[in-house]
């Protein structure tokens, strides 16, 4: 782009079409020459614009003004050709540009100074019908632009209604008794789901089976947005549908509940779609706790204030994979004082700035430095923050999702927990 354009070459804009080749002469020596790259933005909307800029090669491109800048609507531009010109609305309106004017490749531009434009550029004969031609074709192609943008954005409000409306939907499924169980003193349980998106795949839930037994699940759906969403529940609804026909009499059936709801979530699952599941059943008067794993990560248990350590869990198959799949129940009793904390992936697989993986390692790390009397709440709350801490300001990637349970036996009405 070192070498000045030549007269034939101004000569084929549109702007000069007719014009006496002896006065392209002239503003070829009056104008200045600006070469800008791909990418660059020429102008933006409230800028000060006070030149006319005549495309001379390369392209442009014209996008509206617009509150989710130009990363969202990029297709939605119209664009400026070699020959054409951009800035005379706001030389002869004197108001700041409205739109943004993007290099979509190297260009090369002649920059007429709005004093030469009024002076020298608009007295000479034919350049006024010149100019409206190019603005009433202009305007044609902006109106067209801007109906699509009208719709695009009316697209993306009702998108962002129905997501906002989803996630409250989804948000209303779950437990949100704080605490969990609030009617049974023999145990301290916390829980929540942060999603990445407005909605998401990871759950929790908690409900009694009868006066002794109490159930607590965690799950995780493959994917993200509406289809995880939907499929989450899904899950949850055939979860607490079957689940709820048990009680202490008859906890073994879960691993035979939890085939049932495998078959249920492979039937119809054309996308392919699959959930892990933790479900433990929990004995209340002797902290029996009966549970069954379809593929989810084993949670973190303390016994006897020993550090916490992965509980052992019997290998099970996702759910929705394979209808033929086997779940085998597995039993431990829990005393007084013992605590249970289950997560969904997006903990150990957070991320910082350096790609690091937070991990069970960390996660273990973190657990065994609260105080053994700290409620459930206290132990979320720790975790939850030291994710956080550690992503800094990499975006969430993964829904996260943490429940926590402490069993307190018969419970001392003189004995508190700490609540710091």
């Amino acid at each position: 782009m070192d070498t000045l354009p030549d007269l034939d070459t101004l000569a084929s804009c549109a702007l000069f079409e007719n014009v006496d080749r002896s006065v392209l002469q002239s503003l070829l020596t009056k104008g200045t020459f600006r070469d800008i790259y791909e990418g660059d933005i020429l102008v933006k909307p409230g800028d000060e614009n006070h030149d006319l800029y005549l495309l001379l090669s390369g392209n442009l491109k014209v996008f509206l003004d617009s509150d989710r800048g130009l990363q969202i609507e990029p297709d939605l531009g119209f664009p400026i050709s070699p020959g054409e010109c951009i800035g005379e609305m706001s030389i002869i309106e004197h108001k700041p540009v409205s739109a943004y004017v993007r290099a979509e490749s190297d260009c090369r531009l002649l920059v007429i100074n709005e004093q030469i434009f009024w002076d020298e550029l608009i007295p000479i004969p034919g350049i006024v019908k010149n100019l409206l031609q190019d603005l009433s074709s202009r305007m044609r192609r902006l109106d067209k632009v801007a109906l699509q943008t009208i719709e695009e954005r009316l697209k993306l409000d009702t998108l962002r209604r129905d997501l906002e409306a989803a996630a409250q939907i989804q948000s209303n499924i779950l437990p949100h008794a704080t605490p969990l169980f609030a009617d049974r003193p023999q145990v301290d349980v916390a829980a929540t789901v942060i999603p990445a998106r407005a909605v998401g795949g990871d759950f929790f839930d908690t409900f009694c089976l009868d006066d002794r037994t109490i159930c607590i699940a965690i799950g995780d759906v493959s994917g993200k947005g509406i289809p995880a969403a939907l499929f989450m529940i899904r899950a949850i609804t055939l979860l607490r549908l079957q689940v709820s026909n048990l009680n202490h009499s008859c906890v073994r059936a879960l691993g035979a509940i939890l085939e049932s709801i495998n078959r249920n979530l492979c039937d119809s699952n054309e996308r392919g779609m699959f959930v892990t599941l933790f479900i433990g059943l929990l004995d209340l008067p002797t902290g029996k706790l009966t549970y069954v794993n379809g593929g989810h990560n084993p949670p973190f248990i303390q016994r006897n204030d020993e550090p916490f350590t992965l509980l052992d869990v019997l290998p099970g198959m996702l759910l929705g994979v394979s209808d033929k799949a086997d779940y085998i129940i597995s039993e431990t009793v829990l005393q007084p004082g013992d605590r249970l904390v289950a997560y969904t992936d997006g903990v150990t697989e957070a991320r910082n700035r350096k790609t690091e993986f937070f991990t069970e390692v960390q996660a273990i790390r973190i657990l065994n430095q609260i105080s053994h009397d700290a409620r459930s709440q206290v132990i979320l709350d720790t975790l939850q923050q030291s994710v956080f801490d550690f992503s800094g300001d990499v975006q969430q990637s993964d829904d996260i999702t943490i429940l926590v349970l402490r069993y307190c036996g018969e419970v001392d009405p003189t004995r508190t927990l700490n609540t710091i």
